[in-house]
């Protein structure tokens, strides 16, 4: 398809949007656009009404290869370091809290969809995860795994470290959807494990959703999302507060016939400390039994006359 009826497509919307916006990638991808096409793609990207077609990394990715900075999304196999270089298996959380500082831009791509980042991330953890538990629980006939067992204590240590590393790198806000998991109670429940076939079976019965990435085209619409949503709050507690007070009145604006009641009611209310409120709520108690007092009192007068 031409490269003006996949611009025209992705305008005009619809469930065909999407696949023309990945046609109009793999077509910057080789560099083939001519000026004014790249001008109107990048014009594409920037209108605010496309923008779900363009969600996920795409638009971001139909950029850098325009930009000529296009570069492939690295596998998390590539990524991983030498099992037989990780050092110290008393230092290993350490050594996965560092490694994952330094790979977490390529582990989080923006062109991927976030559940796929999500995963990349995981993958990239039980892989540290399968060493720890070589090492806590050593098999002996496996000449493949390490045999050094770690202490008890050690074990406790290591796996503080990971908690720290995991906490820093923001396992907290994976989910896996089957269970409703977090990922930091994921990732424990891996290195609890007894075995490393019990780390990959784990690994893979995972249905993870990431959590929301910034917008590219828009680094601060999570801001504007939060200011948003605090306000709409704000109104509605307002409203509320509004329709309470008119509520305790009556038609007119005034208190109604309960009017002693409704006075206390809003005393007590004003009340900061909870003597404060004992006080008031001793003084409303009072009141009702004067009440009920002079209606007695009211009644016997009225009988007699």
């Amino acid at each position: 398809m031409a490269i003006q009826d996949l611009v025209r497509t992705v305008r005009f919307g619809g469930p065909q949007a999407r696949p023309a916006a990945n046609a109009l990638l793999e077509t910057a991808q080789t560099g083939q656009l001519k000026p004014h096409e790249v001008v109107e793609v990048k014009q594409l990207i920037a209108d605010p009404a496309l923008h779900d077609v363009f969600k996920d990394g795409l638009g971001q990715s139909i950029s850098q290869a325009l930009s000529g900075g296009n570069t492939p999304v690295r596998d998390v196999k590539a990524l991983l370091p030498n099992k037989q270089a990780l050092g110290e298996g008393g230092q290993l959380g350490n050594r996965f809290g560092a490694d994952l500082r330094l790979m977490k831009e390529q582990l989080v791509d923006d062109r991927l969809p976030k559940d796929e980042n999500a995963g990349r991330l995981m993958e990239f953890f039980s892989s540290y995860a399968e060493q720890f538990v070589a090492l806590n629980h050593p098999d002996a006939t496996n000449h493949a795994l390490p045999v050094a067992q770690l202490r008890p204590e050690e074990a406790a240590k290591v796996i503080k470290q990971f908690e720290k590393a995991l906490n820093e790198g923001g396992f907290k806000q994976l989910t896996d959807l089957a269970s409703g998991r977090n990922g930091l109670e994921i990732a424990r429940g891996m290195l609890d494990s007894k075995t490393v076939d019990e780390v990959r079976a784990k690994t893979k019965e995972l249905v993870l959703e990431g959590p929301a990435r910034k917008d590219p085209n828009n680094p601060n619409a999570a801001l504007s999302i939060a200011v948003s949503a605090a306000h709409t709050r704000l109104l509605k507690e307002k409203k509320d507060e509004e329709e309470e007070r008119k509520h305790r009145k009556g038609r007119s604006g005034k208190l109604g016939s309960n009017m002693l009641w409704n006075a206390l009611h809003l005393f007590r209310e004003g009340a900061e400390t909870e003597d404060e409120k004992k006080e008031l709520n001793r003084l409303i108690f009072t009141a009702g039994l004067l009440l009920v007092f002079f209606a007695i009192i009211l009644t016997v007068l009225l009988m007699t006359i």
